[in-house]
């Protein structure tokens, strides 16, 4: 039996087409063991996926000053901590001791660059779930002619990497990139030039709905007799700083203005309770209903628009269900996103910078009353339906290398 290592980045979304893939691949016949962190946790213990050592941990890293406007992936993974090299080889160093006692066949990484580092110095085989705005083949802010270009970080890496006797990086999204590069999405989303390089194949979306019991209360909040507009706002605070607050911060302007029934979902459940606090002091007639989860396919299926943060994840779903949105992206991979979505006439976006009560209640009633966007992205739904969830197309590249 071969053993896979897998590692990914921080929040659900990497978790959530990392697991569907690890899930294929165990069922293939793969001895699977991850790490993690904070809520996937829990989705990777129910899914029946062992860890790998429950005391590593990233909790330690030092972040730098927190920006949601950064240009490039360098300047963004060196803000959330792996500037800090001596961090970064601690970390390694206790990684690499876990992964020579289980001793796998490949590492599988979804955004996780310590096991992408791991990978080169140990000469384990690395297969790299990636996408096409961390491609090092994509310039990640393409709507912009100029804008400064950090390298530091890759050259940190170098000096690293030399010292170990791995293999220099070109780029530092090459990083990102292993004996075989896995896309799960198609190219009109997540164009790529090129491919050929990186052995990179595109492998359709994966996205991650379990089945779930669901409760009368949340299957009620779609029962309603005006158009339904669920909005996720994902975590209150993430990597760059304050994110989902400032979607839930200007949807509670306009809530009383807009002529429709609003579901937030915060998605966990310590922000739904600071949520719920603030709307008790600012939302007048009582029509909007806060929750802490709700299942990724009730949302798309039963809604008539969706407000969301950008999400990789977020933003496929909406090609499976149908469902046209309006995107508020909280940094800039969540703007590339949201772009490539406006892109494809599947929604609008409403970009931080310029975000106010007045432009997104506009945007919104937009998009709930213009149906080219609900027939546009119905289109592509008929397009790529088939591209979904094709996880044996996954297992046979593996099975390959």
């Amino acid at each position: 039996m071969k053993r896979i290592f897998l590692q990914f980045g921080s929040g659900l979304g990497p978790m959530s087409r990392s697991l569907p893939i690890a899930l294929a691949l165990a069922e293939a016949g793969y001895e699977i063991k991850y790490l993690g962190y904070d809520m996937a946790k829990t989705y990777m213990k129910k899914a029946g996926i062992e860890e790998l050592g429950s005391e590593f941990s990233i909790s330690d890293i030092t972040k730098g000053s927190l920006d949601p406007y950064w240009n490039t992936a360098d300047e963004f993974w060196t803000m959330i901590g792996y500037g800090n090299m001596p961090w970064v080889e601690r970390k390694v160093d206790e990684l690499m001791s876990l992964l020579k006692e289980f001793s796998p066949d490949y590492i599988l990484s979804d955004l996780g660059i310590l096991a992408c580092l791991a990978a080169r110095i140990m000469r384990i085989p690395l297969i790299a779930i990636n996408q096409s705005c961390y491609h090092p083949n994509v310039k990640l802010k393409w709507w912009e002619d100029n804008y400064k270009a950090e390298n530091s970080l890759l050259d940190k890496l170098n000096i690293y990497l030399k010292k170990k006797g791995a293999p220099q990086l070109n780029t530092f999204t090459e990083i990102f990139t292993g004996e075989l590069t896995i896309i799960p999405s198609f190219y009109d989303f997540d164009p790529i030039p090129d491919i050929e390089k990186y052995n990179t194949h595109y492998v359709g979306p994966v996205l991650y709905t379990p089945k779930e019991e669901v409760s009368e209360r949340i299957l009620k909040l779609f029962d309603a007799d005006k158009p339904i507009v669920f909005c996720y706002t994902a975590r209150f605070y993430d990597n760059v700083g304050e994110s989902g607050k400032v979607i839930f911060d200007n949807m509670i302007k306009i809530i009383d203005e807009i002529d429709a029934s609003i579901i937030i979902s915060t998605g966990n459940k310590n922000d739904e309770s600071l949520a719920l606090d603030i709307a008790a002091e600012k939302v007048k007639n009582g029509r909007v209903s806060i929750v802490d989860y709700v299942p990724l396919d009730v949302a798309y299926k039963n809604s008539d628009l969706i407000i969301h943060h950008g999400g990789h994840g977020s933003c496929l779903a909406q090609f499976y269900y149908g469902a046209p949105s309006v995107i508020i992206p909280t940094h800039t991979e969540r703007e590339y996103n949201a772009r490539m979505c406006e892109k494809l006439h599947i929604g609008k976006m409403v970009s931080r910078r310029n975000l106010n009560s007045a432009n997104l209640k506009e945007n919104i009633n937009d998009v709930l009353n213009n149906l080219t966007y609900k027939n546009s992205v119905c289109d592509w739904k008929e397009k790529v339906f088939s591209d979904f969830n094709n996880l044996d197309k996954v297992v046979k590249l593996v099975d390959s290398l």
